[in-house]
């Protein structure tokens, strides 16, 4: 990818993680990229196929690969998850170039709904990333049962859906607040009050 091509998609995913794709206008993105029309128009045909190339970036980095990860214990598990999604978080602030002080302001949901509502393909790969975790979830938590690390009678499947849904409610609450815990903070805090409910 050339420079001015990695530029504006950098310049325009900021935008459109702080604005709906409605609200982000082409002069706006002329304007912050600081190129003119033409260039703009050299390396993209309109502001959907711009948008098209971000969100399948955006979502592409969504994807975790689950083979790195320890699966014998539900703990060890959950703790790597937790690094591994402040990992992917930093890079994607790093390559967009927000600073701490502008994180929370950053509505990551906001590109995923908008990306999903245009290319019904991208809430394929959502789905597809769905089932891959809880197939992943669901044999850490069998392992963990069968050695005895936790005791419950909830399903397998209900409590990885219980981790995996405090993983979106957590960052919800994450974006909508000004605070100085990170996400991946709140997110080991509440993995950590699941781990020990599940041993009541």
């Amino acid at each position: 990818m050339n420079e001015t091509k990695e530029h504006i998609i950098k310049t325009s995913l900021r935008l459109f993680l702080q604005k709906s794709y409605k609200e982000v206008t082409m002069n706006e993105i002329v304007e912050k990229t600081q190129i003119s029309k033409g260039a703009f128009y050299h390396h993209f045909g309109s502001k959907e196929e711009l948008f098209k190339e971000i969100a399948n970036m955006f979502f592409s980095s969504g994807v975790i690969d689950y083979s790195l990860f320890p699966d014998k214990s539900l703990k060890e598990f959950y703790n790597f998850y937790v690094q591994y999604i402040n990992v992917s978080f930093q890079k994607l602030y790093e390559l967009i170039g927000v600073s701490d002080k502008e994180k929370v302001s950053v509505n990551f949901f906001l590109v995923m709904f908008d990306a999903i509502g245009r290319f019904p393909e991208f809430l394929k790969i959502e789905q597809d990333q769905y089932n891959i975790s809880i197939k992943a979830w669901e044999q850490v938590i069998r392992n963990a049962k069968e050695t005895g690390e936790i005791k419950s009678e909830s399903s397998n499947m209900q409590i990885a859906d219980l981790f995996l849904y405090c993983t979106d409610g957590v960052f919800i609450r994450f974006v909508n607040n000004d605070k100085s815990n990170s996400y991946g903070d709140d997110l080991q805090k509440a993995f950590d009050t699941i781990y020990v409910n599940l041993n009541i």
